[in-house]
């Protein structure tokens, strides 16, 4: 008399979908351009240190003594660009006379020489409460997939 032997498995799990991350990705690039925009108009880079004073002459030729917000051209130029699928990046437009995405390198990174060395602004970056900010948005999002993740039922049969 043959014997049946029957083995049944039954998986139930649910699988989230972490594909498309564009919305949290495209708050928290406009969260680092509004910050940006804050640092200029406060005049301190992203870790709080204020920018290095304009020169006296700079002064007078402006009329005012705020760095890097002559005519708002550059406050208004910052953008947050999609580069691709999840990707996103805070630039400069180039826009202006000089063009302010050459003039964003030259303050941000490069840094003008005189005689107090080479100054430089650094106005865009994370800061702390930004960086913390990010990170719990994107582990809200997490486990707002995992709350919506799509169940799935699995019966094998052998």
């Amino acid at each position: 008399m043959p014997s049946e032997f029957v083995c049944r498995i039954e998986i139930d799990l649910a699988i989230p979908d972490f594909m498309d991350a564009s919305v949290p990705l495209e708050q928290i690039a406009e969260k680092v351009k509004t910050e940006a925009q804050e640092n200029i108009r406060m005049q301190r880079s992203p870790d709080g240190t204020p920018f290095f004073p304009l020169a006296k002459k700079t002064i007078s030729r402006k009329g005012f003594s705020m760095a890097l917000f002559a005519k708002g051209i550059m406050f208004n130029a910052l953008h947050v660009y999609q580069i691709g699928k999840n990707q996103f990046e805070v630039g400069v437009i180039p826009r202006g006379k000089p063009r302010r995405d050459l003039v964003a390198i030259i303050q941000q990174e490069q840094g003008v020489q005189s005689k107090y060395g080479v100054i430089r602004r650094p106005f865009l970056g994370f800061s702390q409460k930004t960086l913390k900010w990010a990170n719990a948005r994107i582990e809200r999002w997490l486990t707002e997939r995992t709350q919506k993740a799509a169940k799935k039922f699995i019966n094998l049969k052998y």
